[in-house]
């Protein structure tokens, strides 16, 4: 039988901040890229017997965390899934009338992200 090691972990701050900024966006997926992370600390609180002996060495490994984390998310550029296309569908009669956001563009209205475009009706 093995003894479990189980530790609660928190973070400074709790959550961290990611920062990003909107790069690009198609009909199924808003690209981002990832400007910023507010992660300054990473901590171990052992929950078990075993996880308490491992304490000390744990968090002195955690402690290099925030700095690899930071490295590691440094400009990347996700893609976001939008699931589907921007748009919606309103009932008309018997059928339903589909306006889909063609050509999107992103801009910036004040700090909020602004996304345009034609409306295509079909």
């Amino acid at each position: 039988m093995t003894a479990p090691v189980v530790f609660d972990v928190s973070y400074v701050p709790d959550p961290p901040v990611v920062t990003v900024r909107a790069t690009g966006l198609t009909d199924t997926a808003l690209t981002v890229e990832v400007t910023g992370l507010d992660l300054r600390k990473v901590t171990f609180k052992p929950k078990t017997a075993l996880a308490a002996v491992l304490s000390d060495l744990v968090n002195s490994l955690a402690e290099a965390a925030p700095a690899i984390v930071r490295q590691k998310t440094a400009d990347l550029s996700p893609d976001i899934p939008l699931g589907e296309p921007i748009g919606c569908s309103i009932p008309a009669g018997g059928s339903a009338v589909r306006i889909r956001l063609a050509s999107p563009e992103l801009s910036a209205h004040g700090d909020m992200l602004m996304i345009s475009g034609t409306a295509d009706v079909s």
